[in-house]
């Protein structure tokens, strides 16, 4: 724009960092006129941390490409005096901002969007119904233009007073290697006011530098808080004693204040820090920018001659995509110490429900990042029967969690971009309602919710057993929290049966007693139970009384229910495969972790006598090829396409790790096996016995 020009644009979008970046490129996608004002202030160097999430969406907006990005080897997190994780395929890495910066204006440029160098001083509604802007130079401070705008995003950052703190410093004179260092240290005091710290350190650009940085919710000095950064870093990596600061410190305004309600301010959509979107207990945002940026624009979009419509689109969108997000932060603040012992009391816990939790609460990750990497392969027709089903099902779910346990809320985000291509109790029930040749049926969503909600709790369940408790009155937050967990949701589920599907509530009952019998009886020894039986009852029901509540006849029924006990089979070796192949697992648990908690089929098949590896992951691929070609055939007794065709692609995806050509197998196994890395060798008891080459079982019969 040329000085004291005046223009008419769709989009005016309030700075060019990510959130702005990603609104305006994803509006210049669906063709609307953008305009970007940005002041263009130059940036000091320094390093931030690119998690996946971010590194997704910056990939999808050809921005990463641009960027010199240093990818990190693995990512630890320790909480308290507890022990180091190692989070499993949460992949990161490290650039400087400035060079972001420079990539994101690069990409608008390629792109051919105005950025105007400036500061947006006034934004009006006229009565004309458009946003009037005025621009002004910084350098010196005159006025260079107009823009008038139907939308405007306003993507300039946090306020100056936000709601926490983040300060970063580089060190020097200690090795961090290639690795990124996660820790919230432990309440300083017993005031339940006291707000979370997080400390992170992270490669730098130069060798042998690495950077410090805190962040924390409320007001603090930062000298002091870089202090208390450097003491939790040397508590909890000693190794990095020596580590001196060889630059200036760098400190910036945190706002984690998000609320769907306050994210339109006069008709102007708020995306980023802007909108509060941080993460109450990391300080990380690039990744909550950009995906609010694309939001705004897809909102504006879709509404390109109606901003209160955009508005109440942007709104819902938000609400539904950060789901327990904002419950996240006001319960850090008001419940921190509540939310923080059962973090650190479950910091050592390897059961499923808490392994997830850390994921949901700690990292940027959505739902598709939670749960299987496999999705239902599923062709048009299909996807849209499975789609409103599964969207109403989550809708339900959502909001019959998210005001109690919003933590757990996080883990039902479907904010991927295919949600209804996910493994899921619900898809294989409605599969099954359809089975008879009755459309889908949208009132039985209610139903699915509470399916999986309860499939939820019974995974609070899973998992090893504590030590003996103390003596005293100590409290064990991490059965204390597994306890409430589970019995929140096993309850909620039943409320949701109650009301919307009473005549199937002594059936229900009957199966959540299964549930409990079985874990029980596992966990008793009783060699009787395999350890299969409960995920087969947990993919049984859905199927079997999908096909009841469709009218299917009873042979139908029964197919149905020979069909999902092979599922729950199919799944629990599917996970065995996964760990002996030191992959990460559906249930977010190691092979250690499996054993320990009696959920692996390993000794079932193999007794309990001394077995190498390649032997488990033979004999695990054969059962697993076994049961699913078992619940392939008797899905032939189904007469509706449609339907058999959803289960079929539900099985497939569930089968998928059972593929003996997967990486894991063979020659990388046994090197990895040889070099001490991957997998214990041993997955039953005693030492491993063979490292032959993996005699290959046959593919899965096709139909």
């Amino acid at each position: 724009m040329n000085h004291q020009e005046n223009r008419q644009v769709d989009l005016l979008v309030v700075g060019a960092g990510p959130a702005g970046a990603a609104a305006a490129i994803e509006a210049s996608r669906h063709g609307l006129h953008v305009v970007i004002a940005d002041p263009g202030q130059s940036r000091s160097p320094a390093d931030v941390i690119v998690s996946e999430a971010a590194l997704r969406a910056l990939t999808a907006l050809d921005v990463a490409r641009h960027i010199p990005l240093r990818p990190l080897d693995a990512v630890e997190l320790r909480l308290g005096a507890g022990p180091t994780r190692h989070l499993p395929e949460a992949t990161a890495a490290v650039c400087d901002r400035a060079d972001l910066d420079t990539a994101l204006r690069h990409t608008l440029a390629d792109l051919g969007l105005p950025l105007l160098r400036g500061v947006v001083e006034t934004i009006t509604l006229e009565a004309d119904g458009l946003q009037h802007a005025t621009i002004c130079g910084t350098h010196p401070p005159t006025e260079i233009g107009t823009v008038a705008a139907r939308h405007v995003v306003v993507a300039s950052g946090p306020p100056p007073t936000g709601t926490g703190m983040a300060c970063t410093q580089p060190y020097t004179g200690a090795p961090l290697a290639n690795r990124l260092l996660l820790m919230l240290p432990a309440p300083r005091t017993i005031d339940p006011a006291e707000t979370p710290t997080c400390v992170w350190a992270a490669p730098a650009a130069h060798a042998g530098t690495f950077t410090l940085g805190v962040a924390r919710l409320g007001p603090a000095d930062p000298g002091t808080l870089l202090q208390q950064a450097h003491a939790a870093l040397l508590a909890a990596h000693p190794e990095l004693t020596g580590a001196r600061p060889c630059g200036p410190p760098r400190t910036g305004v945190l706002n984690s204040a998000f609320s769907p309600d306050h994210v339109v301010d006069d008709g102007r959509l708020l995306a980023g820090d802007a909108a509060g979107l941080s993460n109450p207990f990391t300080g990380e945002g690039i990744s909550y920018a950009t995906q609010s940026g694309v939001l705004a624009a897809q909102a504006v979009a879709a509404h390109p001659s109606d901003p209160q419509a955009a508005a109440a689109a942007y709104r819902r969108t938000l609400s539904r995509t950060f789901v327990g997000y904002f419950e996240t932060a006001r319960h850090a603040s008001q419940r921190y110490h509540l939310a923080w012992r059962i973090l650190a009391a479950t910091a050592h816990t390897d059961r499923p429900l808490f392994a997830k939790v850390r994921r949901a609460v700690l990292l940027p990750e959505g739902f598709s990042n939670l749960t299987a990497a496999e999705r239902m392969r599923l062709d048009g027709g299909d996807h849209l029967l499975l789609a409103p089903f599964l969207l109403a099902c989550d809708e339900v779910a959502i909001s019959t969690v998210r005001r109690e346990w919003p933590f757990i809320a996080r883990l039902l985000i479907a904010d991927d971009s295919d949600p209804h291509r996910r493994l899921r109790p619900a898809a294989p029930f409605l599969g099954a309602l359809m089975a008879a040749g009755a459309p889908p049926d949208i009132t039985r969503a209610t139903l699915a919710a509470a399916i999986e909600l309860a499939t939820l709790g019974a995974l609070a369940f899973l998992g090893p057993m504590p030590d003996q408790p103390q003596p005293g009155r100590l409290v064990d937050w991490s059965i204390t929290g597994a306890v409430l967990a589970g019995d929140f949701l096993l309850g909620q589920a039943t409320r949701l049966v109650a009301a919307s599907a009473p005549e199937i509530s002594w059936s229900f009952a009957d199966w959540l007693a299964d549930l409990a019998a079985h874990r029980s009886h596992r966990l008793q020894h009783d060699t009787s139970t395999p350890a299969s039986a409960l995920f087969a009852a947990l993919l049984e029901f859905p199927a079997r009384i999908g096909g009841q509540l469709g009218g299917a006849p009873a042979e139908v029924i029964d197919a149905l229910r020979i069909y999902g006990e092979q599922c729950g089979h199919v799944f629990l070796h599917a996970e065995d495969a996964l760990t002996l192949r030191g992959q990460r697992t559906r249930l977010d648990v190691d092979l250690p972790a499996m054993m320990n908690g009696r959920i692996s089929a390993i000794t079932d098949l193999l007794g309990d006598q001394p077995i190498c590896r390649r032997q488990a992951l033979e004999a695990t691929i054969a059962a697993g090829t076994t049961a699913a070609q078992a619940a392939h055939t008797t899905l032939a007794k189904i007469p509706h396409e449609p339907a058999a065709r959803i289960l079929h692609a539900f099985l497939d995806a569930l089968a998928n790790p059972l593929t003996p050509t997967r990486p894991g197998d063979g020659a990388e196994r046994n090197r990895g096996a040889d070099a001490g890395a991957g997998p214990p060798a041993t997955c039953a008891r005693g030492t491993a016995t063979s490292s032959a080459p993996a005699t290959r079982c046959p593919p899965p019969e096709r139909r």
